[in-house]
């Protein structure tokens, strides 16, 4: 069996082998000749694909110590939850994709949390994710070997595909077989196991005819829709009298947001987006509505509940989108255009089901609206309710004024990245993306709480040079990743973090309190501004909304990582009852409902 370890003092890497309890050891040059670490470095960098986030493990140093001798734009970070965020994140504003790191064992069981929220999302990923020695493998349950876990289990229900390096020789067409699965169909991530041996074991001259650009860009194919649906969905479309647009995480994976455009300005079709539909259209736009569901905009919501024909691009229905699966209703005709079948009528029932790439297909059905002259200028009926927000009385800073504010005094192409939980509902429903694009990401596809700091390093090292990023986050998401704060400083990115700090968990709180608890699940108070300053960001406390706007012109001006806490109010919430809209549309139409 071959054990390998660094020697700190000598600096060399040693390989000791043992025969029938003969125990020798044997100096490994790992400049002599090229091996497996510098090929995969090879090929991330013929694909295009710039930079790795990750957390050093003895098993995965030769990597490092490839991608460090070539350049390689490798960030090193503090947790391997947060490198996975982070690679998500690179990926849907790069559109090509991320990548992460970690070693054996417990490396890899901190990546799964980061893993899930990209395989819910449909963001395609390549984790490299080192193993045991394979002579060792008689040794790997409970962790006789140092590590040693069964760790596949663990991954594939939170990947597409996992493939591993058996051999050296085996890397190019493992490679090039994740990079095909991460981005067709449902993109999505993918894990890349790499035996210790392996990754250290030669591999001369691999051959890389194979990969290009093309081959990390997603959605790598298009399909178009079937002739007979297009003229089916265009039928339906002109003969409504109410149709809306319903744009998903789809519709902004796919980048259509030239069709998207044209269905509101040629034909007049009002737009509504799911969260991850955020950015799909100018926000400002007159026919652009916002986000529906329980963390949206109210105006969406009443919007599309007046419609009679929904066409849907890209949007799986999720429980928070869909008020738990009662809007779209029932007597609503949906026509559901995904690039996943599986997902057509299975949370709600539809009218017409289209698989196909939701910018082809737009564009087919645009040219069919056309040639109709199909027009339609309809706005919903009826006074609007009022947005959940916080009372007057309340003492503590308003969070949707926190919102507004990030949005009126930053730039217009600026990204805001948000946390999940209440911080989702605030940003969603308050937030306006003033230029079509990637201008706000939210983890809504499991929306565990700690996503937001690794995702906003990786839109920063995906975006363009000084992009402005603006982190909105609860003080118990922000709990999750402070340790990452260090890493935006020593890269110096041009992070600004905004922290609604109502010291507890505010939406269990809020429920505990509905509830009658007698105990709550709050914290001791914590300066979060202090402790980035300790880390070296700038930094402000406010107590008001004088002082908020004190500090983001504090943070605008910085232009590096700014940590600014906001003691917000533990009353208020963004949440959007179903009752609060029409009710008289819901007695009219019905919903499906769930359970």
């Amino acid at each position: 069996m071959a054990i390998y370890w660094w020697n700190m003092r000598k600096k060399e890497l040693v390989m000791i082998t043992t025969y029938d309890n003969q125990e020798n050891k044997e100096i490994v040059e790992m400049e002599s000749q090229p091996n497996v670490a510098e090929a995969i470095v090879s090929i991330l960098t013929a694909v295009g694909i710039d930079a790795c986030f990750g957390v050093p493990g003895g098993q995965t140093l030769p990597f490092y110590k490839a991608a460090r001798a070539r350049g390689f734009k490798h960030v090193l970070m503090r947790d391997e939850r947060n490198c996975a965020c982070a690679a998500d994140a690179y990926a849907r504003v790069s559109g090509k994709v991320g990548l992460c790191d970690a070693t054996v064992g417990p490396g890899v069981t901190n990546l799964v949390s980061g893993l899930a929220e990209a395989y819910a999302s449909s963001i395609p990923m390549i984790a490299l994710i080192a193993d045991i020695n394979t002579c060792g493998e008689h040794l790997r349950h409970r962790g006789n070997v140092a590590q040693a876990l069964e760790q596949r289990p663990l991954l594939e229900p939170t990947t597409k595909w996992i493939g591993r390096v058996q051999k050296p020789d085996m890397l190019i067409d493992i490679m090039d077989h994740a990079l095909r699965v991460a981005t067709t169909g449902r993109p999505g991530p993918v894990a890349i196991e790499i035996p210790e041996e392996v990754m250290l074991a030669p591999l001369s001259e691999p051959n890389l005819s194979r990969f290009n650009k093309d081959s990390a860009v997603w959605p790598r194919h298009r399909s178009a829709a079937p002739a007979e649906k297009v003229v089916d969905a265009v039928s339906r479309l002109t003969q409504a009298r109410r149709p809306i647009i319903l744009a998903g995480g789809g519709a902004i994976a796919s980048g259509a947001y030239q069709e998207i455009a044209q269905f509101a300005d040629k034909h007049g079709f009002p737009v509504v987006t799911s969260i991850n539909g955020k950015g799909i259209i100018d926000e400002r736009h007159p026919r652009a509505y916002g986000a529906i569901g329980i963390f949206g905009e109210i105006k969406a919501s009443y919007a599309l509940q007046q419609a009679d024909v929904v066409l849907v691009l890209g949007s799986k229905f999720s429980q928070f989108n869909s008020f738990a699966w009662q809007l779209p209703m029932k007597t609503q005709e949906v026509i559901h255009v995904d690039i996943d079948g599986e997902e057509l009528g299975r949370a709600i029932p539809v009218a017409l089901e289209v698989v196909a790439d939701v910018r082809v297909a737009a564009r087919q059905i645009l040219n069919g609206l056309k040639e109709n002259n199909a027009k339609f200028d309809w706005t919903p009926e009826g006074e609007v309710p009022k947005q959940p927000g916080t009372e007057i009385d309340d003492p503590a800073v308003a969070p949707e004024q926190v919102i507004a504010s990030i949005g009126d005094l930053f730039p217009e192409d600026m990204i805001l990245v948000s946390d999940a939980s209440l911080s989702s509902g605030w940003t969603a429903s308050r937030h306006k993306v003033q230029q079509a694009g990637r201008g706000y990401i939210a983890p809504r596809g499991i929306a565990g709480l700690g996503w937001a700091c690794g995702a906003a390093i990786g839109v920063a090292l995906a975006a363009p040079e000084g992009k402005r990023i603006v982190v909105v986050a609860g003080d118990g998401a922000a709990a999750y990743w402070l340790g990452e704060i260090e890493t935006a400083v020593r890269l110096n990115l041009p992070i600004t973090f905004v922290i609604l700090n109502n010291a507890g968990f505010g939406w269990i709180v809020q429920c505990e309190r509905v509830m009658n608890f007698t105990s709550e699940s709050t914290f001791a108070p914590v300066d979060f501004a202090a402790i980035g300053m300790a880390m070296g960001t700038g930094g402000a406390r406010a107590k008001s909304m004088d002082e908020v706007h004190v500090g983001l012109r504090q943070a605008i001006d910085l232009n590096g990582p700014f940590v600014l806490d906001v003691l917000s109010s533990d009353r208020s919430t963004p949440t959007v009852d179903y009752g609060l809209l029409a009710p008289e549309a819901i007695s009219r139409n019905g919903a499906y409902g769930v359970g």
